[in-house]
Parts: C-alpha cells; sequence; structure tokens
C-alpha cells in the first residue's frame, strides 16, 4: 500500500493547505472535509503563513544587518589595532616612558594582542581607552593618528552594532522556536485532515480514490516494489469495474 508523505518543508506544508482551501472554495457539491474542519483549516493556514512571514522577515533583517555589524567591527579592530602600534612605537621613542603599563600590554612584549572576535575586540578597545585616560591623568601627554577619542567612537559604535545584531538574534531564535512547533502542530492537523478526507470520498475504486485525495492536496508514496505489483492489480480493477 502507498504510504502519505506529510510535508517536510514549510512550502510543502503551505502547498497542502492551500490545495484541501481551493478544493473547498471551486466545490461543486459535497466535499470531503466537514465545516469544523474548514473552519480549523483556515486559521491553520492563516496561522502558519502569518507566523512564516514573521519568522523570514526576522531572518532577512538579521541579515541585512548584519553586513553594518561586519563593517562596524572591522573599523573598531582597525582603530584599536592601529593606536596599539603607534603606542608600541610612541614607548620605543621614549616619550612614553612606563606608559605601556597602564595598557595591560606588557606581557605582548611589543605585539598586538588577538583581537579576532567580538569579545577581543571590545576588551580591549576599552583597556586602550582606560589606559590612555589613566596616562593623560598621570601628566603623559595624548596620543594622536587615531586619537584615543576617535578610537573611542568606534569601539562603541561595535559596541551598539553588536547589541543590536544579538538582538536580532534572539528575535530569529524566538521565531524559530515557535515555528518549529508550529510546523510539528501544522503537520499533525494535516495529517488528521488527510484521514478525514480519505474517509469522506465516496468511491470503492482504490484509484479513483487516490486521484481524488491527490487533488486535495494528499502526498502519496509508492515503494519501488509495490509500484510493480500495484500496476498489475490496478489494470485488472480497472477492467473489472470497466465491465460492471
Amino acid at each position: 500500500m502507498p504510504y502519505r508523505r506529510l510535508p517536510t518543508t514549510d512550502k510543502a506544508r503551505t502547498r497542502a493547505l492551500e490545495a484541501a482551501l481551493e478544493k473547498v472554495a471551486f466545490k461543486n457539491g459535497k466535499v470531503a472535509i466537514s465545516e469544523r474542519a474548514i473552519e480549523e483549516l483556515q486559521t491553520v493556514k492563516s496561522k502558519f503563513e502569518n507566523t512564516l512571514k514573521h519568522y523570514e522577515m526576522n531572518i532577512q533583517v538579521q541579515s541585512e544587518k548584519y553586513h553594518e555589524y561586519k563593517t562596524a567591527m572591522e573599523r573598531a579592530r582597525m582603530y584599536v589595532s592601529h593606536f596599539i602600534q603607534v603606542l608600541y612605537l610612541t614607548s620605543e621613542r621614549g616619550e612614553i616612558n612606563g606608559g605601556i603599563k597602564f595598557y595591560g600590554l606588557e606581557e605582548f612584549e611589543g605585539k598586538v594582542p588577538p583581537l579576532n572576535t567580538e569579545e577581543e575586540i571590545l576588551y580591549w578597545g576599552s583597556k586602550v581607552v582606560e589606559g590612555e585616560q589613566k596616562r593623560i591623568q598621570k601628566g603623559g601627554s595624548a596620543i594622536y593618528n587615531p586619537s584615543i577619542a576617535l578610537v573611542r567612537i568606534k569601539v562603541e559604535e561595535f559596541k551598539d552594532a553588536a547589541v543590536f545584531q544579538q538582538n536580532l538574534k534572539k528575535n530569529t531564535t524566538r521565531t524559530y522556536n515557535i515555528m518549529q512547533g508550529l510546523r510539528k502542530s501544522t503537520n499533525d492537523f494535516i495529517s488528521q485532515l488527510w484521514t478525514e478526507i480519505e474517509e469522506g470520498i465516496n468511491t470503492d475504486n482504490p484509484k479513483h480514490k487516490r486521484q481524488i485525495a491527490q487533488d486535495y492536496g494528499i502526498v502519496y508514496i509508492f515503494r519501488r516494489k509495490e509500484k510493480r505489483k500495484l500496476t498489475d492489480k490496478e489494470l485488472q480493477r480497472d477492467l473489472l469495474f470497466d465491465f460492471a
């Protein structure tokens, strides 16, 4: 016997719901769906499509804003890195004797610390801003090109972009989790609906019954061996019905 294949994608779920509704909309006489099931079908379809639209919108917004996030990240990394490099050069020239200690950079021995991740950039951005402020408060001369004010601006812009991106991720994750639950409940409804449709189709011809059911959106799958066997049996049945 063929088995029904429930939808495995959101497009397939939408198609299944639409097919059943279209069959109801263009009905000529009795349909194999009860009034109660038709009302539930309309509700399920509306809820699924609206939630899916919201989920897809969140994905799109997150993707669009990710470019801005990456741009802010690269700028912040560049300004923090350049400031530290200028700081080392200034220290080598003896212009800020002992100044490296204000920034927590002693262990790196003249090398720029890792600035590969969001956390590292924000951490060292905060460290150099605080270190420069402390050094100046102790009477040191400000470093320019880049100035610490400009470094602070780029780091804060990146921090804002990072927070915004995290919020977008949370929204996408939340709607994803909602969609996961809705996909299961929608498939459960489709399965129940298909059972009702099959039971409501009034014909004794299995092939004819499947054809009508497929018009309602039901998807049947035949295994290879079953398909070969079924072809011979259906030919015999069709002949019997033709001569009945």
